[in-house]
């Protein structure tokens, strides 16, 4: 009987058929669903209609909402004839008691805020919407929401980047 060097061994072929034959693929643009047509986004400034207002939420949901688009899309900004546009305003900044101890006192708060998003798509005007968004996080009432809030608003604005970015280009 002859020995084949291992190279040549049967499960050596085996391992080099399935290897060849099976093949993964990752995409992180929304499995391939986005239109090739689509170059460019613009997005405005979100102005704060809340009637609770911070002054920097509308900047700060933009900027986030831009450097997310940017990052997990092909897409370019642009102001000039961009393929989508994303406007919208926030709606609302509320803090409402959660967690109601034995005493009828509140050991948690929860801060939401929401959020009106128009999506026009100039490419393909049949997928353009305009919806509503929501977030929120808790946190505990022996924290002061004034030392809190930065922190807190960029954890809901990250929520919120990511629905709408999976609305409009992630086909969640």
């Amino acid at each position: 009987m002859k020995i084949l060097p291992p190279l040549f061994s049967p499960a050596f072929f085996t391992a080099l058929l399935l290897l060849t034959a099976c093949s993964v693929r990752f995409n992180m643009h929304g499995g391939g669903a986005v239109n090739p047509d689509l170059k460019s986004i613009s997005i405005q400034t979100f102005p704060n209609e809340a009637p609770t207002v911070v002054p920097y939420l509308g900047q700060l949901f933009t900027q986030k909402l831009q450097d997310r688009f940017l990052a997990q899309s092909r897409l370019t900004l642009t102001d000039a004839s961009p393929s989508v546009e994303l406007t919208g305003a926030v709606t609302s900044y509320t803090v409402a008691p959660t967690a109601l101890q034995g005493n009828a006192t509140a050991s948690q708060n929860r801060l939401t805020v929401g959020i009106r998003v128009t999506y026009k798509n100039n490419v393909a005007t049949n997928e353009s919407w305009e919806k509503n968004f929501s977030a929120f996080t808790d946190y505990s009432t022996t924290q002061d929401l004034s030392a809190i809030e930065r922190d807190k608003l960029t954890e809901i604005v990250e929520q919120l980047t990511q629905q709408v970015f999976n609305e409009s280009l992630g086909k969640w």
